[in-house]
This record gives C-alpha cells, structure tokens and sequence, in this order.
C-alpha cells in the first residue's frame, strides 16, 4: 500500500510539473500584445492607474492581471530574464502574463483533488487513476495552455469555478458541521469570483444548484435547504457585488447602471467575425482561433487555441456514451428515486460521501455549463466551452480509470493504453501551436488537418 501511495504522489508531482512548466516556458516569447491582451492588459493597467475605462465584462480578470503586474514591478525575484518590453504598454511581457501561468497551473491539481473528493476512498486505484488522468488531461490540452500564457481572463473562471466545486464536494465528504459550512461558504465566495469574471461563470452555480436538487430527491430529504441557499445564492451574489466595487469607484457609476448598460451591450452586439463559432461546434473542434501569427524568414510562428483533437473528440464520445446509457436506465433511476436503489459501479450508498454519482454530477457539468450557449444568437467563440470541456476531460478519465485499474478484461486495459498513447501523441504533434513555437510552412500545413483550423 505504501508502494502504492509513493506511486500516486509521483503521478501528482508529474500533472503538477507538467503543467507548470507548459505554461511557463518562454513565456515571454512575443513582446506584443495577443489576441484579447489588447484589453486586458490595458484595461489593468487602467486600474492601477485609476484611469476610467469601459469594459463588456465583469471586472475580477483584469484584477488578477493588475495584481500580476504590480507584484512584478514591486517583486525582483520575479524578474528571472531580460525582456524587450510591449511598446503598446512599455511592460515586460512576463508582468502581465505570469499571473494567468501560475493560476492556469493550478487547474489540473483542483481538478485532481475535485475528482478525489467526489469517489469513494474504498477505490483506492481507481479513484486516484481517475484524479491523476483528469488533471493530466487538462495539464496538456492546447486551449488550456495557449488560454494560461497571455494575458486573458476565461482562465479565471474555470480555475474559481472547479476551486468553489472542490470546496464543495469536500464539505459534503466532512462530518464536522462548523468545518463543512466553513468550506461552503469558501465555495460560494469562489463561485462569486468566477461570475465576476465573466458572467458564463453562472454555469458552475447552475450545476450545484441542479446536482443538490437532484440528491435531495434521491435521498428524499425534506429539511428546508438553507445551507444551499445562503452558499450557492447569497455568498456568491455578496461576493460578486462587493467586486464590482473598486470599479464603480474609479468610473463613478452605480451597479445598476453599470449592468444595464452591460446588458444592452450585449443584447446589442451582432457582429459576425471570421472566429465565430456556434456553440454545437465546441466539441468537435471546428473552429480554433488563432491568436497569433508571423513570418520570421523561413519560419513562421503561430498560437492557436486549437484543443489538443483526441482529447476533445473522446472527451465527446465519452459524453455521448454516457448519456446513452443513462437515458438507457430510466427505469432503473425511477426505482432509484422510489427508494430501492441497487448497488452498481460508480454508484455509492452512503450519504456522507461527496458523490453519489460520478458520472451523474459531471454529466450535470457538462450540460449546464454548454447547453445554455443554445439561447445566445450572437457571435460566440469556441474558448467559451473551457468551462464545459473540463467535465468531458473527466468523463473520459472516469471511464479510462475504470479500464485501467480495476477492469479485468484484458481488452479494456489495451483500448484504455491505445486512447492514452493517441492523447499524447496529439499533445506532442500540437503543442508548437500552443507554445508559438517556430515552424516551417511545411510542418504548419501538416497540422491544419481541417480548413477550418487555418
């Protein structure tokens, strides 16, 4: 068992550097702003400078791109290598980018301890197979790497979101009331700084909401739900309204003013771009943006969002599979809410436990994180799924970690080695487009697989 332990810890540190170092390699590889650095950057800086501004989103991205950039100029040791500096706002690239890095670094280790909190600690190899995979997913998906190394925002909700899920399902696991509400309370202050970012942050409130209902009809409890009230409604709303503050501050306007003319901004916003993208293509990849692109002789250099494909397709297949087979189990669920519910794999019977249902909670992720983009008639873009992709990334763990650890079909174990050899290859063929590493036509168009990628 110790053995063991040692073995789960090594994989642990592997996701963490990993991570860490994918999204910290030469980061401040192009002085110029990318992509949406062009606002948000200047948009941080505006905040340090207490210099109005307007802004279409909530203002808790740019805080943390601010904060980045005010600790690297008043921090030395950050200052690891010599850099031109970005003409468009005389600073060194690493002071507003190094923020998003260490966040986005964080991600695949609030994956990997979300997915330990939600399985049985009775399923040693499976659960720990399942929160190594899941992190490690999201440790080398393109979208995410390229989204951690500039200066963006849509990092911050999902690192917020799956930190306040975290928080949550371990106060579901504690038996120890006050520490339970302390971290539910963690948890809705951390939701309310992922609706702070951007509003689509609401997705990862949607699904606590619809997964506590969900449970307390399983279980058919019917004391009043006073906790899920004041966590999942008034902290996050206090905590979304006490942020909005330093803004309303600095552009002397009123909260109510500020949202409505918010709202109108984007009911109003029809613009169609070359990167648009309808919600039902996120999954399949059909169309990644590129951020970045130039020609240095006979290279090029380019970063796109492009996912890493055999993660994504899987992850999609994966999320169709499963919602098969539970459509598939209708009457068994009916017989479940009745009360007789039968014992079967990824199903747990306590009610301390986090989860009672892996793949129900993550398939409620997916869903309420992506199906409401079905109501949004504007111009949407494929980086708006992250929230969602995380949940199909774990989807697809959760069935690999099933082949791998506790299978004992030999067939299985060899689908599962076969999937993990193809995600890793992806990630090593694609990673140039992450990184904005130098390439030549040649190996660029080897990577342009559909038109729709260029």
């Amino acid at each position: 068992m110790r053995s063991n332990r040692r073995f789960y810890y090594l994989g642990l540190a592997l996701v963490a550097g990993l991570s860490l170092g994918l999204r910290f390699w030469q980061l401040g590889r192009f002085n110029s702003l990318v992509f949406d650095e062009v606002y948000y950057v200047k948009f941080a800086q505006a905040y340090l400078a207490g210099e109005p501004f307007f802004d279409a989103h909530p203002p808790m991205g740019k805080y943390a791109v601010a904060t980045g950039i005010w600790l690297y100029e008043h921090t030395p040791w950050l200052h690891l290598t010599t850099q031109t500096v970005t003409a468009e706002v005389n600073l060194a690239p690493t002071s507003y980018r190094w923020m998003n890095a260490l966040v986005g670094s964080l991600i695949p280790l609030v994956v990997v301890g979300l997915a330990l909190s939600m399985t049985d600690v009775r399923e040693t190899a499976r659960r720990w197979s399942f929160g190594i995979l899941a992190g490690a997913f999201v440790a080398v998906d393109g979208l995410f790497v390229t989204e951690s190394r500039y200066g963006l925002v849509n990092i911050y909700i999902v690192f917020f979101g799956l930190l306040g899920h975290w928080l949550w399902m371990a106060a579901r696991r504690e038996e120890r009331w006050a520490i339970g509400m302390v971290l539910k309370g963690l948890s809705g202050v951390a939701l309310g700084c992922a609706i702070a970012t951007k509003w689509n942050g609401l997705g990862y409130v949607l699904t606590l909401v619809i997964w506590e209902c969900w449970q307390r009809t399983r279980q058919d409890v019917h004391k009043p739900c006073w906790q899920e009230i004041l966590c999942l409604v008034f902290f996050p709303l206090a905590t979304y309204g006490v942020l909005w503050w330093p803004h309303l501050q600095i552009n002397s306007e009123s909260f109510l003013s500020i949202h409505r003319i918010l709202f109108l901004f984007h009911q109003d916003l029809d613009d169609v771009q070359v990167a648009c993208s309808r919600w039902f293509t996120w999954p399949l990849l059909i169309k990644p943006i590129a951020y970045w692109y130039e020609e240095v002789g006979a290279q090029a250099y380019t970063v796109n969002n492009l996912g890493n494909p055999a993660l994504w397709l899987l992850s999609a297949a994966s999320v169709v599979l499963l919602c098969v087979q539970r459509l598939s189990r209708i009457q068994q669920k009916i017989v479940q809410l009745l009360g007789d519910q039968p014992k079967n794999e990824g199903t747990y019977n306590s009610d301390k436990s986090a989860q009672n249902d892996v793949v129900g909670y993550l398939l409620i992720g997916q869903m309420a994180n992506w199906l409401p983009w079905v109501l949004v008639g504007r111009c949407t873009y494929n980086y708006l799924y992250m929230p969602a992709a995380v949940f199909g990334f774990m989807l697809l763990a959760w069935l690999l970690s099933g082949w791998l650890a506790i299978s004992s079909s030999a067939l299985s174990r060899q689908v599962g080695f076969v999937t993990l050899v193809a995600i890793a290859f992806a990630f090593v063929f694609w990673l140039p487009l992450s990184l904005g590493s130098p390439l030549t036509p040649e190996q660029l168009q080897l990577r342009w697989w559909l038109p729709t990628w260029i």
